[in-house]
């Protein structure tokens, strides 16, 4: 963990940091032993994924600056609903991987936005267990990390890229494959 660690934001290492005090049951807490309020400060970059289905992924909650930046609600909302197909794919792989291994996930991704502006993003998910004791329950942080703050509504285009991402062992180790392949072997 300690490589993912070298190179996380301040609001990525805010919520590591509140995750790893959590009680685990084998190695994953659950959604109730988790307190907002330990995170307050990044609340408006937080989100929670749950799964309901095979291949379905919802989004429970959404802090405000998540739904600002996509320009409407998010909660209740499919992935699929969300991103582009190359980012539903890398997502839900990635969703899959965290919640079955168990592991954590790191990744940078990329929002077209329509003014033309190009948004970057670090994301960082880690699993929850659910009322069922299930690891259905993804908690994640998604922290700008571009140069410019946007202040107004400005809503993406279709095209999201997740152009780089890796699985952190988080006590269970980390999935053989990876979502993404690796910035060598892009062209």
């Amino acid at each position: 963990m300690d490589s993912i660690c070298d190179h996380l934001k301040p609001a990525s290492q805010r919520l590591l940091a509140a995750w790893l005090r959590l009680p685990r049951a084998d190695g994953v807490p659950t959604r109730a032993a988790f307190d907002p309020c330990e995170i307050a400060g990044i609340l408006p970059i937080i989100s929670l994924i749950e799964r309901v289905g095979p291949n379905e992924w919802r989004v429970r909650l959404a802090g405000t600056e998540l739904e600002r930046r996509w320009g409407r609600d998010l909660v209740g909302l499919s992935y699929a609903e969300v991103l582009s197909s190359q980012a539903v794919e890398v997502t839900h792989c990635e969703f899959d991987a965290i919640c079955s291994q168990p592991c954590g996930s790191w990744s940078l991704r990329r929002l077209d936005l329509r003014s033309g502006r190009k948004l970057q993003t670090e994301t960082l998910r880690l699993p929850l267990r659910g009322k069922t004791g299930e690891v259905t329950l993804i908690l994640s942080c998604n922290g700008e990390v571009s140069p410019e703050v946007m202040h107004d509504f400005d809503k993406p285009r279709e095209v999201v890229t997740v152009f780089e991402q890796e699985f952190f062992d988080i006590g269970a180790g980390t999935p053989p494959f990876q979502c993404v392949p690796a910035p060598s072997s892009r062209l």
